[in-house]
Formats: structure tokens, C-alpha cells, sequence
């Protein structure tokens, strides 16, 4: 049967040509590079759009990136290799304030996904105990880093102890809450993992999110070259990340399957995950609010990563987003 078929396309295809006709082909997909952090499950829905077509369906040949340390992707960003990023919004205001010509352009992983952990005997009740002690974060400037300044500033926490601190670079979510079970830092902020709330040797102290609710996580930033001369790519990339992320919503028993073909985490774990990141982390709308992207602008003043805060029109450009939700409308849950 196999060679009975492939006679008979080799036949039209000859028939094609004696006719002087020209077979159809195939419009190639458009490709587009996208920085993600550190392989985990906040990228589900990336993993759910390639997976279940999403991407194919607009035309989109995307393909992976994933990049540990946070202040890496604006500078792929910059550079070009990298398409879209989704690394972290205080590093790209940051190059913003440096003069760089990207935007951020929307999300669906905008929550604040970290969680605040501790090792037991490290004497921290509070973010107020942090300093004087060994605290770990990707880099200076990093996001773990602009997350922590937030808390500690929130708090009240002084300059001059906050200066005080003794910061570890430890690049990675997981890298960091093994340097905790290892014993070589007290605390970091790092993703939410069920394995790491029920081990000995560690303990989850809070949900970042819940304090710092305007904080904007891990949104899509692109070059403002990108806007101008790829709007209908990014359209498509958009509408394909908002479509995965409401199948998520909307479909948990299959969304669990796919996440179970790429993580290696028990059904228990995935459906704490599932909870998790659908209980405020994942946004089906893709909308970053003025106020957000102000706040977080502050908090890079605060820190001394900014020189000032910027209109938001400098930082933020959503009129793809809302083409977007222009056709597929809002999502009601």
C-alpha cells in the first residue's frame, strides 16, 4: 500500500508538470525566538500552544530559550537573538531608562509567581530579619533581586540594613532552594514547588504575590523595531499564547497531561502546580494595568536601577493586546 501511494503522488506530480502547472506549496511559518526562564511550569502554556497547535494554527514556528539567569534576555533582546523575552519587567525598564528602544507589550504570566523560603534554623521569622544574613538572588539587579529590595522596602526595612546584607548569586529557581537545603544561605525568593513545601531542610515563609499584587512578573517584551515591522507576527504570537492559556483554564485534565509529557512531578504535585498558577499567576487577558507599570518603575527609582520614572507610553505599548482582544474577546471564567 505504502508503495501503491507513493506511485500515485509521484503520478499527479508528473501529470502536474506535463501540464505546465505549478504544484501548490506550502507557505513556510513565520519563526520567532522566545527567551523563557529556567525550564518550569509557569511556561505551560507555551509548552500547551506548541503542543496542541496554537502555534501552528497562526503560522508560527516558535521555538525555546531557556535562560536561568534573568538579566540575560533583554540583552538577546537587544541584540536580536531573541525575538521575545519573558524575563522579567524590571529589567527591561531598566534598559528602557538606558535608552533602549523595547517595550513591553502585554503577558500572561504577569503574577508573581516566587515564593519566600528559608532555611529553619537561619533565625528569619519576617523580611525584616534579612539582613546581616546570606540571601540568595540570580545577580545584582536581578529579578529575585528587585523582588526582595520590594519586600524589604514594603516593610520599611532601613537603606543602611538593607546594605547590610550579604547577597549570593545563585542563578535559578532550584539552585537557589538547594543553596538553602545545602546551608550556604538563609533565604531567597524562588518559584513555587509542592516537592520543596513538604521537604526537610526548608520552608516556604510566604507567597511573594499576595504582598506585591501590582508587582508585573514575566511579561512579553519585544523590540520596538519588532512592533513596527512585525505587528501581524506578534498579533499571531499573542493571540496563540491567550488561546493556550484559556485552554488551560478551561481544560485541566488535558492540561495536566500535556504538562505531565514535560515535567517529571507526581499527579499530586501537578495539580498543586495547576492550583497554583491558575489561582492569579496566569493572566487570559494579557493586560499589564498603567498603575502596574508604574509600580514597577518605582521600584527601580527606589533601588537606584532607574534614574526616573518614565511615561508609560515610554515603557508600555499594548495596542497589539487589544487588537487581539478586539477578536477574540475577554475571557470569562
Amino acid at each position: 500500500m505504502k508503495i501503491k501511494g507513493t506511485m500515485t503522488r509521484l503520478a499527479i506530480a508528473a501529470t502536474i508538470a506535463a501540464a505546465g502547472l505549478t504544484a501548490p506549496v506550502a507557505q513556510a511559518a513565520d519563526r520567532l525566538s522566545v527567551a523563557l526562564p529556567a525550564k518550569m511550569f509557569v511556561s505551560l502554556p507555551e509548552f500547551v500552544a506548541q503542543d496542541k497547535g496554537f502555534y501552528a494554527d497562526q503560522g508560527l514556528d516558535v521555538s525555546f530559550d531557556h535562560i536561568a539567569d534573568s538579566s540575560i534576555p533583554i540583552r538577546s533582546l537587544i541584540s536580536g537573538s531573541s525575538d521575545v523575552i519573558e524575563a522579567g519587567m524590571a529589567e527591561t525598564l531598566i534598559a528602557v531608562g538606558k535608552g533602549a528602544e523595547v517595550r513591553t507589550i502585554g503577558g500572561i504570566a504577569t503574577g508573581l509567581h516566587y515564593a519566600l523560603w528559608v532555611r529553619p534554623d537561619s533565625g528569619i521569622s519576617s523580611i525584616e530579619d534579612f539582613p546581616g544574613k546570606n540571601i540568595a538572588v540570580s545577580s545584582p539587579g536581578s529579578l529575585p533581586h528587585v523582588v526582595i529590595l520590594a519586600l524589604l522596602r514594603q516593610a520599611g526595612v532601613p537603606e543602611a540594613e538593607i546594605d547590610t546584607i550579604n547577597w549570593v548569586a545563585v542563578s535559578g529557581s532550584s539552585a537557589r532552594r538547594n543553596a538553602i537545603l545545602a546551608g550556604t544561605v538563609d533565604a531567597t525568593v524562588a518559584s513555587y514547588s509542592p516537592q520543596a513545601d513538604r521537604a526537610e531542610g526548608i520552608d516556604l515563609m510566604s507567597v511573594v504575590g499576595e504582598a506585591l499584587p501590582n508587582y508585573v512578573m514575566l511579561p512579553w517584551d519585544v523590540s520596538v523595531k519588532s512592533i513596527e515591522t512585525r505587528r501581524d507576527v506578534l498579533k499571531r504570537f499573542i493571540t496563540a499564547e491567550l488561546l493556550a492559556t484559556r485552554f488551560i483554564f478551561e481544560n485541566e485534565a488535558e492540561a495536566l497531561e500535556i504538562a505531565k509529557a514535560h515535567f517529571d512531578f507526581s499527579d499530586e504535585d501537578l495539580a498543586a502546580f495547576y492550583d497554583f498558577y491558575t489561582g492569579g499567576i496566569w493572566n487570559p487577558d494579557g493586560l499589564v494595568s498603567d498603575e502596574a507599570a508604574t509600580y514597577m518603575q518605582e521600584l527601580n527609582v527606589a533601588a537606584g536601577m532607574q534614574p526616573e520614572v518614565l511615561p508609560v507610553e515610554a515603557v508600555l505599548d499594548q495596542s497589539i493586546l487589544l487588537e487581539v482582544l478586539d477578536e477574540i474577546g475577554r475571557f470569562e471564567n
